[in-house]
């Protein structure tokens, strides 16, 4: 056919006459479109049924409809959004009158008989939208989508449509309004999807690709209000919960993926690091990675994509294998560069365990500054392996260090190599076999390496080996019969760090148990009845409440024993805080102080 001058009668008789065919094809919508209609704003009105039964007990309602015809080049029909100029005074004359579906049919100028046909639909809420600040303008661009050919789809846009205009002209909600609410009751999303009876969809398919209809209820208010997301919301869903391990090149990750989907792309995100996105109807998958900060992370990851782009698929258990294709990265990824970076970080994994340190490292808090040189010459150099340099005043052989790394602080033993040059071996502190002298007022004892510590240490140090604490006790026992006196003092200072924690570590207050319980039952009269009875006691009513034949005990020593502090710190455990009152008020003021620094001041009510 020639590419004639056709009058915009025809045009638009042939856009009418396009869109009237394909709502024919429906079950549920019944057009009524009129002809080189002179309507000033609407070519029509469709009406919608419950079903393919037209009665008028069947009518759900009403859509208005406005049509346009468009000549366009071949190329330009295939476009699957398009722009079209509206009048303003028409859409707000639109708004006002429960808005409508516009229509524009692009008609191949070459051949008349070839068309695609786009829709928006206009509810007052798109309206106001679109019309926000350009109030004085003449017209305004409105975005229009491919229409679609499946008669099921079709059906769903206006039914969907009219459940929205059923609210009326109901100025929206903005997200930021409503999550500074404090009346709402309830959020709702939702749309309808017609299909046929063998071909349910699933519902994230249904939310992904359909225009959700959102409403807040808010208290006191009488119908639902429209939500407003803004033009840039895009909806995605993310599961986690639920899904199978992830098996890589022979290796099984467990509760290591989640997955979100949107109407473009699926994404799934492995652990702390790795991103794959694979486009829709793509033969072609994106990573991006970025390294995570603590290092168990960064181990566990790391070894990920390495696999990943060795193997290039992945498998759920249980399910077939998924081909990834090309794989494009978002940066450049050395492949032996990363294999030589995992081995590293395993060295530093295995550095820190060696130094009973089993928290999880924040080292991507050291590896963009001159801490990572530190922490590689202290592994290099750890045992003596090689001397350091230290700046240390003193003529001592020996010295406790302590040293902070990224989120570890650790004690270290320092032996004097040239004091001059300040060189030293370094040793893990707790490696050390021996005794240490701890002189507590006028009294030497020989004791544990821990009596070296106070509460914060207990509290600060990650290379404590709480486990070992008491066996060094018992270690000692031939050395130093009196082992009991400092082992109680270390008991106190355990309990202070267990109250000052913000997370009352239970490691803490277990060892303090274990100590308390070995001093209770072993040290014989090195420690008088009371303190071991109360000392006891104030560990256990940390963790329970404590039983009557524990509160006879106490009540026995509240009664019988001359001791003041004894009589008050039993008084506070049974929780006779009056008592205590008037007791507490009977020390000197250097014993109220001194009785503060204890951790049963921390039962003072």
């Amino acid at each position: 056919m020639k590419d004639y001058q056709y009058n915009s009668d025809q045009i638009e008789q042939w856009g009418a006459d396009a869109v009237g065919a394909v709502l024919s094809q429906t079950d549920t919508l019944r057009r009524f479109i009129k002809e080189n209609d002179k309507t000033p704003l609407w070519d029509g009105i469709v009406i919608i049924y419950k079903s393919s039964n037209w009665t008028k007990e069947n009518i759900i309602g009403t859509a208005s409809v406005q049509v346009k015809g468009k000549l366009a080049t071949k190329e330009e029909l295939i476009a699957e959004r398009i722009s079209f100029p509206v009048d303003i005074v028409d859409l707000v004359k639109y708004q006002k009158n429960f808005g409508t579906i516009f229509f524009v049919t692009k008609i191949n100028r070459q051949d008349t008989t070839q068309h695609t046909i786009y829709y928006e639909t206009l509810t007052p809420k798109k309206i106001r939208s679109y019309i926000k600040g350009k109030e004085n303008q003449a017209t305004c661009t409105i975005k229009l989508k491919k229409l679609p050919i499946d008669k099921y789809e079709i059906q769903s846009i206006f039914y969907n449509f009219y459940r929205e205009i059923s609210l009326g002209d109901i100025p929206p909600i903005s997200l930021d309004e409503l999550s500074a609410r404090k009346d709402v009751v309830k959020i709702t999303a939702g749309t309808t999807k017609f299909s046929p009876k063998d071909k349910q969809p699933s519902i994230i398919d249904v939310l992904l690709n359909n225009e959700l209809f959102w409403t807040a209820e808010l208290a006191n208010h009488p119908t639902p209000i429209p939500i407003d997301l803004g033009t840039a919301t895009e909806l995605s869903i993310t599961s986690k919960e639920g899904i199978p391990p992830i098996i890589v090149d022979g290796e099984k990750y467990d509760n290591y993926l989640s997955i979100t989907k949107n109407k473009n792309s699926t994404i799934y995100k492995f652990g702390k690091s790795t991103t794959l996105e694979i486009p829709k109807n793509a033969d072609r998958a994106k990573i991006k990675f970025t390294s995570s900060d603590l290092l168990s992370d960064r181990i566990k990851d790391l070894s990920f994509i390495i696999s990943l782009i060795d193997a290039r698929k992945i498998r759920l258990e249980g399910k077939d294998d998924i081909n990834l294709g090309e794989i494009i990265l978002d940066n450049p990824f050395d492949l032996d560069a990363a294999k030589a970076e995992l081995n590293y970080y395993k060295r530093v994994d295995e550095f820190w365990k060696s130094l009973k340190v089993f928290d999880d490292f924040d080292i991507g808090n050291i590896d963009s500054n001159s801490s990572l040189d530190e922490l590689n010459l202290l592994m290099e150099s750890m045992n003596g392996k090689k001397s350091v340099h230290i700046d240390i005043d003193g003529d001592h052989p020996y010295y406790l260090y302590k040293k902070q790394v990224s989120n570890f602080k650790i004690i270290l033993l320092l032996e004097t190599v040239d004091q001059e040059k300040c060189m030293y071996k370094i040793y893990n502190y707790f490696d050390h076999k021996g005794s240490v002298k701890i002189v507590r007022g006028n009294i030497e004892n020989i004791s544990s390496k821990y009596s070296a510590l106070d509460s914060d240490d207990f509290i600060e140090l990650s290379n404590i080996d709480f486990s070992d604490i008491l066996h060094s006790y018992k270690e000692i026992l031939p050395l130093n019969n009196r082992i009991y006196d400092p082992a109680n003092y270390d008991l106190l200072n355990l309990l202070l760090a267990y109250d000052k924690h913000k997370d009352h570590p239970a490691i803490i207050l277990k060892t303090a148990k274990d100590i308390a319980g070995w001093l209770l039952e072993e040290s014989g009269e090195i420690l008088s009845d009371e303190i071991k009875i109360i000392n006891y006691l104030q560990t256990v009513k940390r963790e329970r409440e404590l039983t009557t034949e524990e509160n006879c005990k106490l009540y026995d020593i509240a009664e019988k024993t001359d001791n003041i502090m004894y009589k008050l710190g039993a008084n506070l455990l049974l929780e006779n805080y009056k008592v205590a009152r008037l007791q507490f008020e009977e020390l000197k003021d250097e014993e109220k102080e001194l009785f503060k620094s204890f951790p049963i001041y921390h039962f003072w009510q």
